[in-house]
């Protein structure tokens, strides 16, 4: 082969060789570009199921903590009590069989001897340190009745007084028994007002009554010593002063008393109770017939309205003469309005005949005439208004305003009590539960048929521990 041929060779074989370095050049900048998208749809992908794995693992956290809590709760929080079903003697003839019943969970109450009933023990201590400006009557208690039209004696407090006075503290048992009708509950309380115009404490006994769950018609029965029926407890106002306003409705007495749910917000109560309440000028008064009282109540979200009404037959005698009758009657509306803010209104309003003795203050019901003989009534209207108002969860206010209303008899002397006033402002402070601590400002007044007329302002600090 010539060097020619050889050089022609050469450069053929380089044309070849340039031609597949060009070529093989060209594939891999073609394939660069796949391999990068390949690659980044791994890395995507495995970023997606990084995120799957952590959020896994973060509901396995949770999971892990609710089961810690649900455990904790379980062993801290005491079993139910089984009850075992009642003994056959218990049972009336041909009754049918009733399974073994539970009792839920009663914080502090405890097996009565081993058997179905569970008994809780409860109350508090109080102290009211209080100083009247004025003369009063009732060292520990606002009775606005008892202020003196005539200005007082020193030994009233004319000058000014100032008293201790733990008569508030209350000790209480309640029982609570499972029975094939339904829940029997028995409560039993006292404190130490035994003598409402005096600081000295004297036990008395407040309610003592016993109540059972759909034992009558599907209602409730109560036998013994409770709040009269013709009372509404939930529209009374957050307040120190035991007493409360002059015209509130607020009595404890026997009765029978019948309370059965007509539907889901609405209650009826009617009840026979002791008779006789009140006070007649110049003669006793008889008993012959129990009061009937009768309530009706509607509630919706912690707030209530309640109508009332009542029938008496009242008696009077003196010096063992002919007996004299009437009729006594009253009606009473009451509530509780809920309000932005924390805030509530109650209210209370009543009117009627010869139903003195259901009121705070003035307690006279009518005048005996022996010469006829006959018995005269004395009309009668009150009221209050209350505004109640949380500031936190530990601190409140209430303010209130109340008036009662007498329609004096020509018959009854000018001394006789016409009307009352009374007036209250606090702030309370719960701390805790088992503790209070409370100032109050209160103001009350009372006007004599005659005109005359007598006042005295109050300052009342209470501390109080229950247990």
């Amino acid at each position: 082969m010539d060097s020619l041929s050889l050089i022609r060779r050469q450069r053929w074989l380089l044309c070849v060789a340039l031609i597949v370095l060009i070529f093989g050049a060209g594939v891999g900048f073609a394939a660069e570009p796949e391999d990068a998208d390949k690659e980044q749809k791994l890395e995507e992908i495995i970023e997606a199921q990084q995120r799957q794995l952590d959020a896994q693992q973060k509901e396995l956290e949770e999971q892990r903590e609710m089961l810690q809590e649900l455990l904790l709760r379980i062993e801290h929080e005491p079993a139910p009590t089984t009850v075992p079903a009642p003994e056959a003697e218990d049972s009336e003839p041909n009754a049918p069989v009733q399974e073994a019943q539970t009792e839920p969970a009663w914080p502090g109450s405890i097996s009565l001897f081993d058997t179905k009933t569970r008994l809780a023990i409860g109350g508090f201590v109080q102290l009211d340190v209080i100083h009247d400006t004025d003369a009063i009557g009732a060292p520990c208690e606002f009775i606005t009745a008892t202020i003196p039209t005539d200005g007082g004696t020193p030994a009233q407090g004319a000058d000014g007084q100032t008293n201790f006075c733990i008569n508030t503290s209350r000790l209480t048992f309640e029982s609570r028994t499972p029975t094939r009708f339904g829940r029997l509950t028995t409560f039993l309380s006292g404190d130490l007002y035994g003598d409402a115009l005096s600081a000295s404490p004297e036990p008395r006994v407040r309610q003592a009554y016993g109540e059972l769950e759909g034992a009558l018609w599907g209602g409730d029965l109560l036998v013994g010593q409770a709040w009269g029926t013709y009372v509404d407890l939930d529209a009374w106002p957050d307040i120190l002063d035991f007493e409360g306003p002059g015209s509130a409705i607020a009595y404890r007495q026997p009765m029978v008393r019948w309370s059965k749910a007509l539907a889901d917000h609405v209650d009826l109560r009617i009840a026979l109770e002791q008779p006789g309440n009140g006070a007649v000028q110049d003669a006793d008064p008889l008993t012959r017939w129990p009061d009937l009282v009768g309530t009706l109540k509607w509630s919706h979200g912690g707030g209530h309205l309640r109508a009332a009404g009542l029938v008496r037959d009242l008696r009077a005698s003196a010096a063992d003469g002919r007996p004299a009758s009437a009729t006594g009657w009253g009606l009473a509306g009451s509530g509780k309005v809920i309000l932005p803010a924390k805030s509530s209104f109650l209210f209370e309003a009543s009117f009627g005949e010869g139903v003195g003795g259901y009121f705070n203050d003035i307690q006279t019901i009518g005048v005996y005439d022996p010469a006829t003989p006959s018995l005269e009534l004395v009309p009668l209207f009150a009221y209050y208004l209350a505004f109640d108002h949380s500031w936190s969860h530990t601190l409140s206010s209430s303010v209130l305003y109340a008036a009662l209303d007498f329609d004096n008899l020509e018959s009854q002397p000018e001394d006789e009590g016409e009307n009352t006033g009374y007036i209250s402002l606090n702030l309370i402070w719960r701390p805790i539960t088992a503790l209070m601590f409370g100032a109050e400002f209160l103001s009350g007044e009372r006007r004599d048929k005659s005109g005359a007329e007598g006042t005295d302002n109050r300052l009342q600090l209470s501390g109080r521990f229950s247990f």
